[in-house]
């Protein structure tokens, strides 16, 4: 199973690196938020926990339509710092006529690095996948900005902890080159 998704993955990376040689409108962008953890650790005890998200990102539009994107993310909280590589694609659906303020959604799929705190626990790399929506404003044609929410479904278990899903908001500036 892990082989598939490591195969899948591999795939979707091929696919994105090779889009900006045929798109005109590249992008790099960062981003800031919260990013909540949803802990399990057996015997009926979970624990959501909430520490600082931050995010780099580079991709490609596609069109006035789609982006495709990926996204180095980083999370330290009380328990496991949190490392993730993400491939996303959004639809951008236009709310006002001048396209200047879009609503996106799309899926995400990528892996994480987790590195717990606790030295009985061994770090690993997991499969995560997920979505995500939100605004997006254009400032002016080469910035703009947005807020957005991502869901990421974990599959992180170790001993008696395991880490099931974990939420994202941000607000983020891109520049279009």
């Amino acid at each position: 199973m892990m082989k598939t998704k490591s195969l899948v993955l591999a795939s979707v990376v091929a696919t994105t690196l090779s889009i900006p040689a045929m798109a005109a409108d590249n992008f790099v962008g960062a981003a800031y938020g919260n990013q909540q953890n949803d802990y399990d650790f057996g015997s009926g005890y979970s624990k959501d926990v909430n520490d600082p998200t931050y995010q780099l990102r580079a991709g490609t539009y596609i069109n006035n339509e789609a982006r495709l994107y990926l996204t180095y993310s980083f999370n330290d909280d009380e328990f496991a710092k949190q490392q993730m590589g993400l491939v996303s694609y959004d639809f951008l659906i236009p709310v006002t006529s001048d396209q200047k303020l879009n609503w996106f959604v799309g899926a995400t799929a990528g892996m994480n690095h987790i590195s717990p705190d606790a030295s009985s626990l061994d770090s690993a790399n997991r499969f995560v996948w997920g979505g995500q929506t939100g605004l997006q404003y254009k400032i002016n044609p080469k910035l703009s900005t947005e807020v957005g929410y991502r869901y990421l479904k974990q599959d992180y278990s170790k001993s008696i902890v395991s880490l099931d899903n974990s939420q994202q908001v941000y607000l983020g500036v891109d520049y279009r080159f």
